[in-house]
């Protein structure tokens, strides 16, 4: 299996450590299901491929010096769903052990381009990126006119800290200066950006959520458990490629998904979309959460 290839492993390491915090040795072990000697003998080999891989209070990262921002992260935007589905590309090239070495010295020298984030925004994306973008680089406020939130259900001036990049620039991490919170900010959503005088007042609070493997954001710490056939186990991992990790086949054509999530939102919509192939586990909370939004759809029979 792909993932128990070292490099692999690796590889996802790294996208790990690229993120928008430190990570402590625990958090890592655990990520990749690695002893801690291990561990260590990968933060070596980052280390001698040529990354900046820093240290500090037991919490380490991987930092691109110089850079307004982390390439891997914010340029490529390999969230943890692409990197696994780059990764057992690369583990599935035929005769994958050079070409894999290739590919990987490519992304090391990619980072080391200190003008392909410029020059990719001057190409691509519009301008109220741009003004994102130099605001990140400045450490400066901005005003988001006229944002529509789906949350809210309204649409308002927002003054906020922008600091990361996601989904290849379709939208932004800001720490919203209104609220006192870190909240994610659609591009499609703005009006207009503009920029203010103002630097960032909260830079020690910036912090971007982790994202689920249904792409909800928020801390996972929900339970979700169901089985399902092969053609449900099928579509599961083609829409969702990350769950893959926690499938596992509990008799000849019969599986169970078991995971931890931020939001019972996005198993919901696929547990209900694929009702006849799958029979719900739990946990109480999800059950419940799944009978709610049955009891809201007999108003449409």
């Amino acid at each position: 299996m792909p993932q128990d290839n070292k490099a692999f492993r690796l590889l996802r390491l790294l996208f790990f450590l690229s993120g928008s915090y430190p990570k402590t040795r625990k958090e890592c072990t655990d990520f990749l299901n690695i002893r801690e000697s291990a561990f260590y003998n990968y933060r070596n080999e980052l280390i001698a491929i040529g990354f900046n891989l820093r240290q500090k209070d037991g919490k380490y990262w991987v930092e691109a010096e110089d850079k307004p921002t982390h390439i891997l992260a914010n340029l490529l935007h390999f969230s943890e769903e692409e990197a696994y589905v780059l990764a057992k590309s690369i583990d599935n090239i035929e005769g994958h052990m050079l070409p894999a070495k290739r590919l990987k010295q490519k992304l090391v020298a990619f980072l080391n381009q200190d003008k392909a984030i410029e020059t990719y925004l001057e190409k691509e994306k519009p301008e109220m990126v741009s003004t994102l973008h130099k605001a990140i680089k400045n450490k400066k406020q901005v005003l988001l006119k006229n944002y529509a939130s789906g949350n809210s259900q309204t649409i308002r001036n927002r003054r906020v800290e922008p600091f990361e990049f996601k989904d290849d620039f379709n939208l932004v991490w800001a720490y919203d200066t209104d609220v006192k919170l870190n909240r994610q900010f659609k591009i499609c959503r703005m009006e207009d950006v503009l920029e203010t005088p103002f630097c960032w007042e909260y830079e020690r609070l910036h912090r971007s959520t982790p994202v689920d493997v249904f792409r909800n954001t928020g801390e996972p710490n929900k339970h979700v458990e169901f089985e399902l056939n092969v053609r449900a186990r099928n579509l599961l991992m083609e829409e969702y490629p990350l769950t893959e990790k926690y499938i596992t086949e509990i008799s000849k054509n019969h599986f169970l998904f078991k995971a931890l999530v931020a939001k019972y939102e996005g198993p919901a919509r696929f547990v209900l979309g694929m009702a006849e192939d799958i029979c719900m586990v739990g946990d109480d909370g999800f059950r419940k959460f799944v009978k709610e939004k049955t009891n809201k759809c007999k108003h449409f029979l």
